[in-house]
């Protein structure tokens, strides 16, 4: 209990030493503020088209969000997989998950950990309280970030120096505590920064969650559900001269908890990154603008056995992976022709090793070593006022092995783009109509190749490896409009719309097979499989009045057995109210998940039920330097499960968060 004491100690200090309350000047829009990537070219998010949504830290703290789950949760063509047991996260995007075909990043570094188990193939461990920014790109209309991401990309960014600090500052500290009714969990989140002149500056954050089991819907404590976790973020920025930046970052995550189903096991976990980023925006020239990455990650799990013949004995996951990736922009004229060349390349190493002396994981998740890389070149072309034009083009190559077998391939992956916009008048020129077809490739994951072994009692079966596993292809026919509007009811006020629908064949999908007549489970190549559907969200604000609504319906087929695919997830709209009072100093509103249910899955898996989830939130600011908030999540203490999750819920659960600042 020291850490919130101290905690309560500090925000009571601050709320003596914050000058009186200000007016709150009002802010832009974030339609304006937020940048992306989805191209390798910085551009506002009303610029860029396609499967694009942006969560800020400015989310985090409005509505509370504790869990990537919640951060990604409003999205369309989102969902996540999570288990009570464990605070790991696998993320699902139009369908697709698991085994790399989503690829995260945190910080530029790819999060690439899997251990076999009852739980997805493919998680990672984050804190929100990190986040500056977090951009989600759906479908393969992303791959120049790299191989694999035939689902999308989820690209998180951590807190710096510049994001943290206002303009006036040059060091602050900042202490946010938080209490939860559900589970009695206690979050301590300091963050202070300290700014070197015009040289740049160093942030560190410490998080510490401490939880017990929490209660569904219907009042059942939740077995299992308590965690432990400590997490620390140091980042330095440097900005030697102008037009040019370094940024180095360090997390550590270190997860505590107890999760398993006959078999408990004591679980620690510690996740690190080490990433570094430099960019040049190349001093005036336009033919330069320079971006070059370095990354280490270690994601490793120790769990040792609980109960059972094997008490006391203990497995270990742990996977390293090494990256890199480069990139240059240059803008040039040709003719009437306006071009940004975008060429670059990119690499990553991932390390598997798994230690069980006493028992079989390391057969279910063998080791292995596999490296993945590539090339892109693309060319975004402002043909004419109203015309633009994009074409890319990737070439893939990846080296696997382990355990004798060794499997190898490359594959040239294209992409174009076409943008129109089809109005003259000033009023409508933020309106955009595209049409993209875009391809993606995913080698084959260790674990698909070479997992073999008997699976243990009460279901015996045989695992069986597959060296001849092919890579996957997906081909996605993206089409839509994206608007952006100023003025449109008020002056000052926004309104943002993105909708389209897709269709993505993925070739030579691999799936857990099961074979009845041998009793053999084995991953295989099904021939194609087919995910579509339609994503759209609309956001305004006017500065007093804010709302928004994002929904998708998304469906998917093996096209081999005529099967549903298990990992497509149930139709979700997403609908939110809010409002700012008393100069912003008040904000409160109601945000409501409407999830269909999920019936549409392959003969014997699990269905879900439908749900509807009402959250609210509110926050008054006493000045600049202290603020409370008060959340209540599942107001109406609804009993539901996630589609795909081993567990249900929380019920209904009151936050109670206070945050002071000190700065100068």
């Amino acid at each position: 209990m020291r850490r919130p004491i101290l905690s309560a100690v500090l925000l009571c200090g601050t709320a003596f030493l914050a000058p009186a309350a200000p007016a709150f000047a009002e802010e832009e829009s974030e339609l304006d503020l937020i940048t992306v990537t989805i191209n390798k070219v910085r551009q506002t998010l009303s610029e860029v088209v396609g499967g694009v949504s942006v969560a800020t830290r400015k989310d985090v703290e409005q509505y509370d969000e504790n869990t990537v789950r919640e951060v990604l949760a409003p999205m369309p063509g989102v969902s996540t997989q999570q288990n009570a047991d464990d605070p790991a996260t696998a993320i699902n995007v139009r369908g697709l998950q698991d085994f790399g075909r989503v690829a995260v990043t945190i910080d530029g570094a790819r999060q690439n950990f899997q251990h076999s188990g009852h739980n997805a193939n493919g998680m990672f461990y984050f804190e929100p309280e990190m986040m500056q920014q977090v951009t989600v790109v759906r479908g393969p209309i992303s791959n120049i970030y790299g191989s694999g991401a035939i689902g999308g990309v989820v690209a998180f960014e951590t807190l710096d120096v510049f994001s943290f600090l206002r303009p006036e500052e040059n060091r602050a500290i900042q202490e946010k505590v938080q209490y939860n009714t559900n589970s009695g969990g206690i979050l301590s989140s300091t963050t202070a920064a300290q700014r070197f002149g015009d040289y740049g500056g160093v942030l560190g954050n410490f998080v510490y969650r401490n939880s017990d089991a929490y209660e569904d819907g219907n009042g059942n404590v939740v077995p299992n559900s308590g965690q432990d976790i400590v997490a620390g973020l140091v980042k330095g920025t440097l900005t030697p001269a102008e037009g040019h930046r370094l940024d180095i970052s360090y997390i550590a995550n270190k997860d505590n908890f107890v999760n398993g189903l006959a078999t408990l096991y004591d679980n620690d976990v510690t996740a690190q990154t080490l990433a570094t980023k430099y960019n040049w925006d190349g001093g005036g020239n336009p033919l330069f603008e320079v971006t070059a990455n370095a990354y280490w990650t270690a994601t490793e799990q120790n769990q040792e056995r609980q109960n059972g013949s094997l008490i006391g004995t203990s497995q270990n996951f742990r996977i390293d992976t090494y990256g890199t990736d480069a990139y240059n922009n240059s803008r040039f004229q040709t003719g009437a022709l306006n071009h940004v060349v975008t060429i670059g390349g990119d690499v990553f190493q991932d390390e598997v090793k798994v230690e069980d002396p006493a028992g079989t994981a390391d057969l279910f998740t063998p080791s292995g070593q596999r490296t993945v890389g590539g090339a892109f070149i693309q060319d975004q072309v402002a043909v004419t006022s109203w015309l633009d034009v994009l074409a890319a083009g990737r070439f893939d190559a990846y080296s696997l092995s382990g355990g004798g077998t060794h499997s190898e391939g490359t594959h040239f992956s294209p992409k174009a783009t076409i943008v129109l916009k089809p109005f003259t008048d000033p009023t409508w020129d933020g309106v955009n109509v595209y049409g993209t077809v875009a391809q993606g490739y995913r080698a084959p994951a260790i674990t698909e190749t070479l997992i073999e072994g008997i699976h243990p009692p009460p279901a015996v079966f045989t695992f069986l490896p597959n060296p001849d596993l092919k890579p996957e292809i997906g081909t996605t026919v993206e089409g839509g409009i994206t608007a952006s509007f100023d003025g449109v009811i008020r002056d000052n006020d926004k309104l943002n719309l993105r909708a389209g629908l897709f269709n993505n064949d993925v070739k030579n999908y691999i799936g857990g097979v099961y074979l009845p007549i041998l009793n053999v489970y084995q991953y295989q190549n099904i021939s194609e499989a087919r995910l579509w559907g339609f994503e759209g969200e609309i956001s305004y604000d006017a500065g007093t009045v804010f709302a928004g609504m994002a929904g998708s319906i998304i469906r998917g087929e093996n096209l081999t057995d005529n099967q549903p695919l298990e990992t497509v997830p149930p139709d979700k709209l997403v609908s939110t109210l809010g409002f700012r009072l008393l100069d912003e100093r008040a904000v409160f509103g109601v945000r409501w998940f409407a999830v269909a249910a999920q019936d549409r899955v392959p003969a014997g898996a699990p269905t879900s039920n439908a749900f509807n989830l009402v959250n609210l939130f509110s926050s008054f600011a006493f000045s600049e330097n202290l603020k409370a908030g008060l959340n209540v999540d599942n107001l109406f203490d609804e009993q539901y499960e996630v589609y795909l999750d081993s567990s249900p819920s929380p019920g209904r659960t009151v936050l109670f968060t206070f945050t002071g600042r000190l700065g100068g």
